[in-house]
């Protein structure tokens, strides 16, 4: 047994104070009851979560390391066991994150694998299982999650199949089970846009020329944790472009950089807001000096779909609805017809990098997936990208669409 390193140090549970959790115990129980609901409607008996945003949502837990790409000596094998004949959840993982464990999780079952290695620590969590008469049925396993990869992956499936298990994606079924938000969810999402607010005013207080985009970023980021933000699960895209004839040249999915601001150029911040891991996302165009008038105006235009999405669009229409509705807007002010831009959405929620975007997907230029319907307490946001930076954070409601960004839905002239 490979020991050395497992044990968290000193730590005594008693002492690490009142917990405070972001949802109370009676929530997250009802997260599981009903994930277990729609496992008896699918026939899976054993349900076992690796997905970090899924184990979190269900019991609270989440940490900063989850081994995503580490040793192939020290691969992550923790996951979370729901079984469909318990009201019980088992949490496997290791020992050093006790602590962590005792400040997130309301799971009481916790155990700690034995080793650093995949091979004992795999005979582990299956007798474990065993033992408790949860194994010799149907597993479900979320195969689109990154974690674990797909060695130990494979390795997981084998295991099960070798104690007599049928094995299942059970992927959709987790996503569609955090689709709706509850109430205190999109509260939490309302106080993350918030939080980006405070970020696009810092932007408009701080950028001047000569400045570096990482120094602006790490201001901006400064005063966005004041506020009480965390972490975003993907690192912003915050870069300036030059204009050309008035067209902003696209940048991509890059990075800050030790780039210097210039006068002429645009500032593109897709910032998100986070509280308590969910997101608000909200991106907008900065122009340092006086903006070309045709592109504030190709700005105007873009922007202008975000009236029909509070005006015209509600919980319950189909993709299909949304998407003419939005397509005619675009077409009557002849954005769509022209060639690079597009117009799309995507789910926004509990998030833990490496990546905000949930799985509800649409695109106004999709011939697919066009029955999906928008369901009462969704959460999306909206990109009008036709050479404008322009994202807002839309919540759905039967009553009709609301946006939550309050940094004006235009191109901003910083002097």
């Amino acid at each position: 047994m490979t020991n050395v390193g497992l044990t968290p140090g000193t730590f005594d549970p008693a002492k690490i104070g009142p917990v405070e959790l972001p949802f109370t115990e009676a929530e997250y129980r009802s997260r599981i009851a009903k994930v277990r609901g729609m496992m008896r409607e699918r026939g899976i008996d054993l349900l076992w979560v690796t997905t970090p945003e899924a184990i979190c949502w269900l019991h609270g837990y989440f940490t900063s390391w989850y081994k995503a790409n580490s040793p192939m000596r020290y691969p992550q094998c923790y996951g979370t066991a729901i079984h469909a004949g318990s009201d019980r959840v088992i949490h496997f993982d290791n020992p050093t994150e006790m602590p962590v464990m005792a400040r997130t999780s309301i799971c009481r079952d916790n155990r700690w694998l034995p080793d650093r290695r995949a091979t004992p620590n795999l005979r582990f969590i299956t007798e474990e299982l065993a033992r408790e008469g949860w194994l010799g049925g149907t597993v479900g396993m979320e195969f689109w999650s990154y974690i674990p990869n797909r060695a130990i992956s494979t390795m997981f499936e084998g295991a099960f199949r070798a104690a007599g298990c049928e094995v299942v994606d059970s992927s959709a079924l987790l996503r569609r089970a955090r689709r709706v938000k509850s109430a205190q969810e999109i509260a939490y999402i309302e106080k993350a846009t918030e939080i980006c607010d405070i970020g696009h005013r810092a932007i408009q207080d701080l950028l001047k020329p000569g400045i570096t985009e990482l120094d602006l970023f790490g201001a901006v980021t400064h005063e966005m944790m004041k506020a009480g933000g965390e972490f975003p699960a993907l690192i912003p895209i915050f870069n300036t472009a030059p204009v050309v004839d008035g067209v902003p040249q696209s940048i991509g999915h890059s990075m800050a950089s030790t780039k210097v601001i210039k006068a002429g150029e645009i500032l593109v911040a897709d910032l998100c807001g986070v509280y308590n891991r969910y997101h608000g996302n909200a991106m907008r165009g900065f122009f340092v000096g006086e903006p070309p008038k045709a592109l504030a105006e190709r700005y105007r235009l873009a922007a202008g779909v975000y009236d029909v999405i509070t005006s015209d669009l509600k919980a319950g229409l189909t993709v299909r609805e949304v998407n003419r509705r939005l397509r005619r807007y675009y077409d009557e002010v002849g954005l769509w017809s022209e060639t690079g831009g597009w117009a799309l959405g995507y789910e926004l929620g509990l998030s833990l990098p490496p990546d905000w975007v949930g799985d509800f997907y649409f695109n106004l230029g999709d011939d697919e997936f066009l029955d999906r319907v928008f369901e009462d307490g969704m959460v999306t946001n909206f990109e009008s990208l036709f050479d404008t930076a322009l994202i807002d954070t839309v919540v759905w409601d039967k009553k009709g669409c609301r946006l939550l960004s309050k940094t004006p839905l235009e191109l901003i002239a910083v002097a």
